[in-house]
């Protein structure tokens, strides 16, 4: 569809979908679809940083785990109200990513992704070692809260209804935020730097501020993806915070499309999809998946949904000539 048509009308059909979907599908669809939106809202996290900035980082798994593991440890270890142990989680996430960024913004290419790989290791050793707080690979089990809404309702998050509808409408607004965000003359600045950093430079801009402010954007929506993995499971272990995952995450923004919001939430789903169906049948699906994501770098390396989008415009390039 065009853009119009594409965010206004597509986005609210899916919206209003997901309204109707608890009311003809079983808890697992539930359960899966909560999944697909907050892996979703995680990769779209980093296209942030990756697709707006040209900013590859390699931590975001990492990143989202400390959210998650700042809610657990206040919840269990504070008795704190829940929705101060989330904001606690998101602030230590966000400052734990600009933290990152600061360090890491004055080196580019390859070496800033080597930079925060290291510290998405260092925060896995750390919560892999002080067994005293994190508990270890055992990891971290909370009872699930439930969340007074400004004294209107209660939002029970062991009830996957009540979380279906958390999920969706925390993803759908940090969607709408990002997006007029991104429209902005700050989010144009963003591109700037992707598209020509020396040029942004020359104009006036401060690009390592700017590049620290997309980090720090960034970790602020990978907080909350990662408290609502938190919420969903109920358990946070050391492994979310490995750097497999968060090269997951990379492959996810890449085969979806980076720079489009959009595409972020594609590539989870297919890849999460795809892998479902494949260890049905064998155990070498990361192969399949590894094969996935050369043939995308090959044949579309703007992803699929920026493949469907320059077809789109070809397309109406054409119709446009021949009329």
């Amino acid at each position: 569809a065009a853009p119009v048509l594409r965010f206004r009308y597509v986005g609210l059909a899916l919206l209003a979908l997901g309204i109707a979907l608890p009311y003809f599908s079983d808890l697992f669809t539930l359960r899966l679809y909560s999944e697909l939106l907050i892996l979703g809202l995680l990769t779209m996290s980093l296209d942030v940083m990756m697709g707006y900035v040209g900013l590859a980082s390699f931590a975001h798994a990492a990143l989202s785990g400390i959210a998650a593991y700042t809610v657990a440890i206040t919840l269990n270890r504070l008795q704190v109200d829940p929705w101060l142990a989330i904001v606690l989680g998101i602030v230590a996430g966000t400052v734990a990513t600009t933290v990152m960024g600061a360090f890491s913004v004055r080196v580019r290419d390859i070496y800033f992704g080597i930079i925060t790989l290291v510290f998405g290791n260092v925060f896995f050793i750390i919560a892999n070692t002080w067994v005293s707080v994190t508990n270890g690979e055992d990891g971290l089990t909370i009872s699930l809260p439930k969340l007074n809404v400004l004294g209107i309702f209660v939002v029970d998050t062991n009830d996957l209804v009540h979380f279906w509808y958390l999920t969706l409408a925390v993803v759908f607004a940090s969607f709408i935020v990002l997006r007029l965000f991104l429209k902005s003359p700050i989010g144009l600045v963003f591109q700037g730097i992707r598209d020509n950093e020396e040029r942004t430079r020359h104009l006036g801009y401060d690009v390592n501020q700017f590049k620290i402010l997309s980090t720090a954007v960034s970790g602020f929506f990978a907080s909350i993806a990662g408290i609502l993995l938190l919420l969903k499971n109920a358990i946070i272990g050391t492994e979310q915070l490995f750097m497999i995952f968060s090269g997951e995450i990379v492959i996810w923004a890449v085969i979806g499309g980076l720079g489009t919001l959009v595409g972020p939430f594609v590539g989870a789903a297919f890849v999460q999809l795809i892998t479902d169906f494949l260890t049905e049948f064998t155990e070498r699906h990361l192969l399949v998946i590894g094969l996935i994501f050369i043939v995308t770098i090959l044949l579309a390396p703007r992803g699929l949904v920026g493949a469907l989008n320059e077809a789109w415009r070809t397309g109406n390039g054409n119709r446009e000539r021949n009329s």
